[in-house]
């Protein structure tokens, strides 16, 4: 594990997925967006494209890496995931049912030690009050 701040989605696993899940539906597109000469910020590149495809392709790219059965995840796939899911909710796309739960019951039962744990506890209430919000 390299990158680590207090949001979900910025572990360098869910990065990983949520670059390749952009790429896989938008291309082109997206490689445009994130040219380094586009004034957008990351976080309105996301929100421009984010839509259930784009979820589906980022936990895609999470399943290649860390195998089918979602049940035998660990906690690092685990956050990813919600980490995923998290950064769709924030921008607006929409969250099938299902999705949204396991989410939820993964920040739910997290256990990571956090360098920052006043403020990755306090990141985690509000990514699972956003995510409940979606109910």
């Amino acid at each position: 594990m390299g990158n680590w701040g207090v949001k979900s989605y910025e572990i360098d696993e869910a990065d990983e997925a949520l670059d390749a899940g952009f790429d896989r539906v938008h291309g082109a597109e997206y490689e445009r967006l994130m040219d380094d000469r586009n004034p957008m910020t990351l976080d309105q590149v996301h929100r421009q494209l984010a839509n259930p495809a784009t979820l589906d392709a980022a936990i895609n790219a999470l399943r290649e890496t860390f195998g089918e059965d979602l049940e035998t995840w660990d906690e690092v796939a685990r956050l990813a995931y919600a980490g995923v899911v998290v950064r769709h909710a924030e921008s607006k796309a929409a969250i099938p049912p299902e999705v949204r739960d396991r989410a939820i019951s993964w920040l739910e039962t997290e256990d990571i030690d956090w360098e920052e744990a006043t403020a990755r506890r306090l990141r985690r209430e509000k990514e699972i009050a956003l995510l409940r919000s979606k109910r």
